[in-house]
C-alpha cells in the first residue's frame, strides 16, 4: 500500500473517529469490493460473503474507537473479515447435514448451468473451470491459517508482514504457513493429476 493511501486512510479514520459518517462511508466505498472478495475467497458462498462483508463494516464502525492504528486500517479490516469468515466456516462444519443439503443444491444448480452452457463452451474453457475446481478443493484441504495466508498472498497480493498482522503471528510464522500451504497444495494437485 502506498504512503499516500496510508495517509488518506489515516485522515479518514481520524475524521470517522470524530463522528464523521461521511468519512467512514468513504472507507466503506474504498474497501467494500476487496472485503467482499476476501470473504468469498475464504468461504466460496456469495450470499454468505455479502453478509460477512456487511458485518465486517458494521463491526469496524462499532469498534473504530478501539482501533489504535498500529496496523493499517485495511489490515485491521481484513482481520475482522477473516475472523468472521472463519467463524462462518466453523459453523458450517458443525452442521454437516446443512452443508450436505447445500452441496446437493449447488451440484444441481451447477448441473443445470453446465448443461445450458456446455454447447457454448470450448474444451479449453472446460479445462480451466476444472482446474479452478481442483485448486478450490486443494485450498479447502489446507489448515485454516494456511488457507488464510494463501488467499491473502495470492488472491489479494498481501505481503508476509501484512499476512502476519491479519493472522496475529510473526512474519516468519506467516512465511511458514505459506510454505506449507504451497507444499500441501502441490501434493494434492499432483495426486489429482496422477489419478486421471
Amino acid at each position: 500500500m502506498s504512503r499516500l493511501t496510508r495517509e488518506s486512510d489515516h485522515k479518514l479514520v481520524q475524521s470517522a473517529k470524530s463522528g464523521s459518517s461521511a468519512a467512514f462511508g468513504k472507507l466503506v466505498k474504498k474497501y467494500q469490493q476487496k472485503v467482499l472478495y476476501l470473504a468469498f475467497d475464504l468461504i466460496h458462498d456469495y450470499e454468505d460473503a455479502k453478509d460477512i462483508a456487511q458485518e465486517a463494516f458494521i463491526k469496524s464502525f462499532e469498534k473504530l474507537h478501539q482501533f489504535e492504528e498500529r496496523a493499517q486500517f485495511s489490515t485491521w479490516l481484513y482481520r475482522i473479515t477473516v475472523n468472521l469468515a472463519m467463524d462462518q466456516h466453523r459453523r458450517r462444519k458443525r452442521r454437516p447435514h446443512d452443508s450436505l443439503e447445500d452441496n446437493i443444491r449447488e451440484i444441481e444448480r451447477q448441473k443445470t448451468s453446465e448443461q445450458a452452457e456446455e454447447g457454448r463452451r470450448s474444451e479449453r474453457e472446460l479445462q480451466t473451470s476444472a482446474q479452478r475446481d481442483e485448486i478450490e478443493k486443494a485450498l479447502q484441504n489446507l489448515s485454516e491459517n494456511q488457507r488464510i495466508a494463501t488467499v491473502l498472498k495470492y488472491f489479494h497480493q498481501k505481503s508476509s508482514k501484512e499476512i502476519a498482522e491479519v493472522l496475529g503471528c510473526s512474519e516468519s510464522t506467516a512465511r511458514i504457513h505459506l510454505f506449507r500451504a504451497v507444499k500441501n497444495m502441490r501434493k494434492h494437485l499432483k495426486g489429482i493429476q496422477e489419478s486421471l
